[in-house]
């Protein structure tokens, strides 16, 4: 602020508030966040919000802080008696309402500080999220185990293995909630990118096909956001190319290792390029920043096409990103593997690299195995063994039977 020769800094994205401040809340669905302003200054911050959802002794604590608490509706009003000072606010964040308060003349426009800050996890985050990624396999190992079963005796509704995900996953200690409402799309449903079953009218999943599961939870210790792909039974060969060819671009990203300064939108290409030599390609941004035990869409980095914003910000280490390229044929299946990934640095000098930060088997029956080159194979097991190792001691029988079957080599 001082740089830029602001007084001021006007923060209205509610993720960004909570990050600064440490705290959380539960006004929105999936998003553990508070509806809120925060006016920060050189040496005070403002919060702006209900003061009812605080308690006297979080007041007193933060209060010692140098962060007063003022009613949500008095962040315009303070705004409105800005004079003299220059206030930094980020054009593609904030409200419009309080754009239009603030004078012309006062107004240094300049990216939101947190959100860059926010994005590079520190060493006590990365810890909890791959602990947290543990026990979301263990709920996740459970909810398969339980619907593979379930479907050799009758058909399971999608919205009824959406609710047993959260189930599984609401007796894992810490948790929070969804961090978003889980995609369970059967046969065509897979190929509609945002798919939500509902309660009333969702497909029945039988034991024949193909399922797309992408789904995640809040856990006051991190952020879990997770698909896979599953073949009940022998798939034909047009299935098992595209489901290879996404696999190839998952490992290819993976398994990059790029220079400092390297965009989203340069790494974006190593997912698509194995789908293109055949013809495919998939509608959607390859990735998205994730945040712990906040927003599981994480501004700014990612990897996506064109010029967005995902595409323009580079990776740095601390990043935790989703690695889910996808394959889709519309009224017939879809396809798509993600992977949450950690930018780290690599043993080579200069250069950056992903670690693998999610643990939970890729179904293999969908594989076609000539497609896959010997580094792939390699990766691919490899990354069975670190599951089996990580997951499976936290398994009782017969779960911890039916991890160690989904872990083997190819």
């Amino acid at each position: 602020m001082r740089e830029k020769e602001a007084g001021l800094h006007i923060i209205s994205t509610l993720d960004d508030i909570a990050w600064l401040l440490n705290l959380r809340g539960s006004d929105v669905d999936c998003n553990p966040v508070f509806v809120a302003y925060c006016l920060v200054e050189h040496e005070s911050v403002t919060l702006y919000t209900d003061p009812q959802k605080l308690t006297e002794e979080l007041k007193t604590t933060l209060a010692k802080d140098k962060v007063r608490i003022e009613p949500y509706s008095e962040a315009a009003n303070r705004l409105k008696d800005i004079k003299d000072e220059k206030i930094l606010i980020d054009r593609s964040t904030i409200n419009a309402q309080l754009h239009d308060i603030l004078k012309p003349e006062a107004i240094i426009a300049g990216p939101l500080i947190t959100r860059h800050l926010k994005a590079i996890k520190n060493e006590t985050e990365i810890s909890h999220f791959k602990a947290v990624h543990k026990k979301d396999a263990v709920a996740l190992t459970h909810a398969f185990y339980w619907l593979e079963k379930a479907v050799l005796k009758s058909p399971v509704s999608e919205y009824t293995f959406a609710k047993k995900l959260e189930e599984c996953r609401r007796l894992q200690p810490h948790y929070f909630g969804e961090s978003f409402s889980a995609i369970v799309g059967y046969k065509g449903n897979g190929a509609i990118i945002h798919y939500r079953p509902d309660k009333d009218d969702s497909a029945m999943i039988e034991n024949d096909g193909i399922l797309l599961v992408d789904s995640g939870g809040q856990y006051m210790d991190g952020t879990t956001d997770i698909t896979r792909t599953i073949s009940f039974t022998p798939p034909p060969p047009e299935q098992k190319n595209s489901y290879t060819r996404v696999l190839k671009g998952h490992i290819a990203l993976a398994m990059a290792v790029f220079p400092e300064g390297t965009s989203g939108g340069q790494l974006d290409a190593l997912a698509r390029h194995s789908l293109w030599a055949d013809g495919l390609n998939y509608g959607h941004g390859t990735g998205h920043g994730v945040g712990f035990f906040l927003n599981v869409h994480e501004p700014p980095q990612g990897f996506a096409p064109g010029t967005s914003g995902r595409a323009a910000s580079v990776q740095k280490p601390g990043m935790v990103t989703s690695n889910e390229p996808g394959h889709y044929v519309a009224d017939a299946y879809g396809i798509r593997i993600e992977n949450l990934v950690l930018t780290i640095k690599s043993d080579k000098a200069g250069l950056l690299a992903f670690e693998t930060i999610t643990y939970f088997p890729i179904d293999t029956t969908l594989i076609e195995r000539s497609l896959l080159s010997q580094e792939e194979v390699s990766w691919l097991n490899d990354y069975h063994a670190d599951v089996h190792d990580k997951i499976v001691p936290m398994l009782k029988e017969p779960y911890k039977a039916w991890m160690v079957e989904k872990c083997k080599p190819i």
